[in-house]
């Protein structure tokens, strides 16, 4: 009998998004679950996938759907278009769980993502769940299927990259145990392609900023990935919690723009994130993708991930013609030594020259500060801010600092740990301090630095000249919406 499975995400959105989750979300695909999907396929499985968050299914309603189709195998799927949005979504994989015990399911389940890898028997004793995928988990989830039908008559133990307790009925006192890690695929392109048949474009909705100028076709969207993990080890990051290491591993070329003629042919997408956590990494690769681009002439609005050291203005001049419209740099902070502090690895980068190439050339900016990192005062907080402002970026992305998982920054987290508090929009978000401010100022900065930045008149200005009067209204809808904050109400 052909083994069934279903891999689902939960539905926190209200949770993680609060009033951000209408209008101003992006609704993303879940590329790594579809990834999971397409191998087990590929492998001979039958593969329901649930993307409960994109379709607005609630726990009760995943449930019926897992009874209905008994499955032998049912996987959680612990992530979302970031690799910190592992641990955000944690909390609402664990208020599921609740329900499932409550309801009294009775088939076998796992938890897959980066932070149950680096955290599978506390995610184990959490949940009760009957068992953590860690890693990849590609192969592991096939032979875990193929195990609990009776057709892998190696054993459980010879599964690689699996942990489980002793009796998950007492999941919280039960025996702790795991087979060894999984190895990483050497070939990623040995995966097969998302299928977008099924993976409907329509139902997925571009990041606001994204589609400036264009605010009301923010659907069909997708997001492609050409390569996995980072070579650096910036000391707040969780990138590589999947992979055990530090390392980025790449797909070819070619069945990146094999991918994106599909979505352009047969699905009409415009609107495309490139997943890569460092996407402008390799400048021989960016110019054969150009090239393949160059060729087909297709009119794209796209936006990927680069470092200030990575990029130039003859890659800048070829990304901006096949339609890469957005680059986003990770410039974290405007203090040198906040930035040595953070294991950012950033010297001799002249920030000042990249920013005015990037626009010249074009290009918008899509900026991601960091408020909160451990060296950081008042003064480095409204030092970065007033960087912010000095170059109007067309967006800013204002983060405080959280303690991830697999990081060196979790050492730094204080007491009993709700998960809750790692979501950055929810009512319950509570960040890291630093050596010299409390969680509450890190947050009320970065609260008010977000809202008095996108209101200033000079930014609505040049969004307005820029992408016109529609988009100016969107941000004036949004920041006329500020998040409530538990700690804030507190302090």
């Amino acid at each position: 009998m052909k083994e069934k499975i279903i891999l689902a995400t939960v539905n926190a959105k209200k949770d993680l998004y609060a009033i951000t989750s209408d209008e101003f979300s992006a609704i993303a695909p879940n590329i790594q679950m579809g990834l999971l999907a397409e191998y087990a396929r590929s492998k001979g499985l039958e593969v329901l996938v649930v993307e409960s968050d994109v379709d607005g299914i609630s726990y009760d309603g995943l449930m019926d759907i897992v009874e209905k189709e008994k499955p032998s195998l049912f996987g959680i799927i612990c992530s979302g278009a970031n690799p910190s949005s592992s641990t955000m979504v944690v909390a609402g994989v664990v208020d599921f769980f609740v329900r499932f015990h409550e309801r009294q399911m009775k088939v076998k389940t796992f938890i897959w993502g980066a932070h149950p890898t680096v955290l599978p028997e506390r995610t184990l004793r959490e949940t009760g769940a009957h068992f953590v995928v860690r890693g990849e988990g590609y192969q592991t989830i096939v032979d875990l299927a193929r195990f609990l039908n009776g057709n892998h008559p190696a054993g459980m133990e010879s599964i690689s990259g699996l942990s489980f307790l002793s009796d998950p009925a007492d999941f919280k006192n039960a025996t702790y145990a795991q087979t060894p890690d999984s190895v990483l695929l050497d070939d990623l392109n040995v995966l097969p392609p998302i299928d977008w048949s099924r993976m409907d474009p329509r139902r997925y909705r571009a990041h606001n900023w994204h589609t400036f100028g264009d605010m009301d076709h923010r659907s069909p969207y997708a997001i492609i990935w050409t390569s996995f993990g980072c070579p650096f080890k910036c000391n707040f990051c969780s990138i590589n919690n999947l992979f055990g290491k530090r390392i980025q591993r790449f797909r070819s070329i070619d069945n990146v723009v094999k991918e994106i003629d599909i979505l352009v042919k047969q699905h009409g997408v415009r609107h495309i994130k490139i997943l890569d956590e460092l996407f402008v990494a390799n400048a021989r690769r960016i110019e054969e993708f150009c090239d393949r681009l160059d060729e087909r002439g297709y009119d794209l609005n796209m936006w990927g991930y680069s470092r200030v050291d990575t990029i130039s203005r003859h890659l800048l001049k070829r990304l901006k013609k096949v339609g890469m419209n957005w680059i986003s740099y990770g410039f974290e902070s405007a203090t040198d030594a906040v930035l040595h502090g953070a294991e950012k690895g950033c010297k001799n980068m002249d920030v000042d020259g990249v920013i005015r190439m990037t626009k010249d050339e074009g290009v918008s900016i899509c900026a991601d500060v960091m408020f909160g990192l451990w060296d950081e005062d008042m003064d480095a907080l409204k030092r970065t801010y007033d960087f912010l402002v000095k170059y109007n970026f067309e967006w800013a992305n204002m983060y405080p600092v959280f303690g991830y998982p697999g990081t060196k920054l979790f050492e730094k987290v204080e007491g009993a740990i709700d998960w809750k508090t790692y979501a950055l929009y929810g009512y319950d978000c509570r960040p890291l301090p630093t050596k010299h401010l409390t969680s509450a100022q890190v947050l009320r900065f970065r609260d008010e630095a977000f809202m008095r930045y996108h209101s200033r008149p000079e930014y609505l200005s040049m969004l307005e000249k820029r992408f016109g009067a529609p988009t100016r209204a969107h941000i004036e809808r949004m920041v006329a919406l500020p998040l409530k904050r538990r700690i804030l109400e507190q302090s």
